[in-house]
């Protein structure tokens, strides 16, 4: 049962990422979405247990709406449609907001 968590909030200001990464399980997936795009440059995305083979997306124009760059050897960048597919690809949605 996989799971799609879309974060939109930065962990410069709320806990939320920390504790989705907390909840990961196996083959879940993470799109970063608005101000969420942040915590590409922050501390706690290196904590996620690459053992569990979390796929890491994030929305192109969203962080590049903010000046973030997308290292893709790390993060897919994607757009509207990819996100609209995965929600429907998955078993459930959670939106840490």
């Amino acid at each position: 049962m996989t799971t799609l968590h879309i974060i939109r909030q930065s962990a410069y200001t709320t806990t939320d990422f920390e504790q989705c990464i907390q909840s990961l399980c196996m083959n879940d997936i993470i799109v970063f979405i608005d101000d969420g795009c942040y915590n590409l440059q922050h501390n706690l995305i290196s904590t996620i247990d690459n053992s569990k083979k979390i796929q890491l997306n994030v929305m192109k124009k969203h962080a590049l709406a903010r000046g973030i760059i997308i290292d893709e050897s790390i993060i897919n960048p994607i757009e509207m449609t990819a996100l609209v597919a995965l929600t429907f690809s998955n078993d459930r949605v959670i939106t840490w907001q």
